[in-house]
């Protein structure tokens, strides 16, 4: 009996101190989001996942071609994707659920992209000026997608930001918005390669294009036609 419970007693000293060490160790593949950037490699993963929200801009052609005339909402029955029929039907409000994802998407976009800027004083490496003209390419497109349908929109370009965040800001004047776009486009076209090195990234035609475009819906004519020469 006796030595039943020195048993006992060393076996819950054993596993009242293992479990101790065990709570102690962190785990090996946490990643710190404030000290991320240690290699181009980290840039360059983080460039992907802005480049990454463009998956969602096809709901923006297809959202545009619903409010004309030159689609329907389709579906089953008007509970059918009610955000789109609302749209086709010119009955919504505040509160649509596919308004609510362009501002969602863009707005990560948005936020992958200040991510970078934050931390661009981290390193220096070779293509470090081309990568940051990437990012303020999409930041740019992405800032367009949302002055296009929102008007006024809160402008953050200083740090990261979530959509609920964003309620929290004051919408900025979209002339102010457009302001921002042009810079980041202007600042881009001047480093980008005519030839992108991959199919799919941000060129120095694609930035002049978006500016020109940009300029068109300001009604900046001049500008858009110097652009477009």
């Amino acid at each position: 009996m006796k030595n039943k419970a020195i048993l006992l007693l060393s076996i819950s000293i054993l596993l009242f101190t293992s479990c101790k060490k065990f709570l102690s160790v962190d785990p090996p593949y946490a990643q710190d989001a404030e000290n991320y950037f240690q290699t181009p490699e980290d840039y360059e993963r983080a460039l992907t996942g802005a480049y990454d929200m463009l998956q969602g801009s096809f709901v923006s052609f297809w959202i545009g071609e619903i409010a004309s005339d030159n689609a329907i909402a389709g579906g089953e029955s008007v509970n059918d994707s009610q955000g789109l029929h609302q749209i086709d039907n010119m009955t919504h409000g505040g509160v649509n659920n596919e308004l609510r994802n362009i501002m969602r998407w863009n707005y990560t976009g948005i936020t992958r992209v200040n991510y970078i800027m934050e931390n661009k004083d981290n390193i220096d490496f070779p293509g470090k000026e081309h990568m940051l003209a990437e990012a303020k390419f999409l930041r740019a497109y992405y800032y367009f997608e949302l002055v296009k349908f929102f008007g006024d929109v809160p402008l953050i370009i200083d740090k990261r930001i979530g959509i609920e965040e964003a309620r929290q800001f004051p919408r900025t004047p979209k002339a102010e918005v457009y302001a921002q776009i042009e810079q980041d486009l202007t600042s881009a076209a001047s480093v980008l390669n005519p030839v992108a090195s991959q199919k799919g990234r941000a060129t120095k035609g694609a930035a002049q294009a978006l500016l020109g475009k940009v300029y068109l819906y300001q009604n900046k004519f001049t500008e858009a036609a110097s652009i477009f020469d």
